[in-house]
């Protein structure tokens, strides 16, 4: 086995570090959360407090409905990839990590157990709609899965040394979301002596478990399985880039520079004073000023707008303002002759 065992059942004991779920935020790969996002959770994670002492806001947290359905069904789908595999899951929720890089690490779903007792093949289990898997899943029987989830089965291959994973998604007809307004939801069975937090599915009177929605989604054809090989070529680009993360940025302890609005705005929550702009400062904001006025709020300049308007405020936040009192709740740019480009006040940038 290539990986390091390093602990059993999670239980809140993850080390802080770089797991298979921030794997493509930190490439910067990830439709939903950025480098600057996972450096944010690492340092919180070493040093509590640290983004309070530095004046950073922590992205929220929001538990939204599709990761209850998914916690919910994990074990249901374990059973549907015993029983299409013909093979035991096992190790579920081990915990492993690169050997000698032990802040690279990576909780599996579980492992298909062989004679030999090697994790040569992982399980990885996943729920969606049916609406995102005819637009991101490809072929069952293919390895064309979601980008985000591509990234992730490689680097558990990467911790663990295993040679395939097989990726396992249960399709609901509908979006999770609509289910919950129709009066269905998810839960933990209150009654549960033996502690082995049962999921409930249910609505007034209807109660269900998991397993019985799953069998009858897998009857109507909802399941699919998608077998992973391992990619050394992708996972050795992984490695290198998870290196200089750690190294030029949890271990120096300075951010990753912002990619997205949200980014800026967490890294300067209260800007305040005024800052003369350079010559690019002054064409950014002109590019900026010329592309709203052409498109409004949207066409195919918009991602060029969002770019501007992020490069002048990573710009701005870096230089040594003047306060005074047009300045004393916000930041102002201005050019060289005293005209006012800009202002952001840590909410609105105009």
């Amino acid at each position: 086995m290539a990986g390091n065992l390093i602990g059993g059942k999670k239980l809140g004991s993850t080390p802080s570090g770089i797991s298979g779920s921030r794997a493509a935020a930190v490439l910067g790969l990830s439709e939903w959360s950025t480098p600057f996002d996972v450096w944010q959770k690492i340092m919180e994670e070493r040093e509590p407090g640290f983004n309070a002492k530095r004046g950073y806001t922590l992205p929220e947290f929001k538990e939204g409905a599709p990761l209850r359905w998914g916690l919910a069904f994990e074990d249901a789908i374990v059973r549907l990839s015993e029983n299409a595999e013909g093979t035991e899951i096992i190790d579920r929720e081990r915990l492993f990590s690169v050997p000698g890089l032990d802040y690279i690490t990576c909780h599996i779903d579980g492992a298909y157990n062989d004679i030999s007792g090697n994790y040569l093949k992982l399980h990885e289990a996943k729920t969606t709609s049916s609406f995102i898997y005819r637009k991101k899943w490809g072929e069952p029987g293919t390895d064309k899965i979601p980008r985000n989830y591509q990234l992730q089965v490689q680097h558990q291959m990467m911790c663990t040394g295993a040679d395939e994973t097989i990726v396992s998604v249960l399709v609901f007809p509908k979006m999770v979301d609509d289910w919950e307004k129709e009066g269905w939801e998810v839960f933990i069975d209150p009654y549960d002596t033996n502690g082995n937090g049962e999921w409930i599915i249910k609505r007034e009177n209807e109660a269900h478990i998991p397993d019985y929605w799953a069998a009858v989604l897998s009857q109507m054809g909802y399941f699919f399985q998608y077998p992973v090989k391992r990619n050394q070529e992708l996972i050795d680009l992984m490695l290198k880039k998870y290196i200089s993360f750690w190294n030029y940025h949890v271990l120096t302890r300075e951010p990753p520079e912002p990619v997205n609005y949200d980014d800026i705005k967490r890294l300067t929550p209260e800007p305040v004073g005024t800052i003369i702009a350079n010559e690019q400062l002054e064409r950014w904001a002109r590019e900026y000023k010329e592309i709203g006025e052409e498109l409004g709020s949207n066409g195919s300049l918009k991602k060029r707008r969002e770019q501007l308007k992020v490069m002048i405020l990573d710009w701005m936040r870096k230089q040594d303002a003047t306060l005074d009192d047009e300045s004393r709740d916000k930041t102002i740019l201005m050019d060289s002759r005293g005209h006012k480009l800009v202002s952001y006040n840590g909410k609105t940038f105009r």
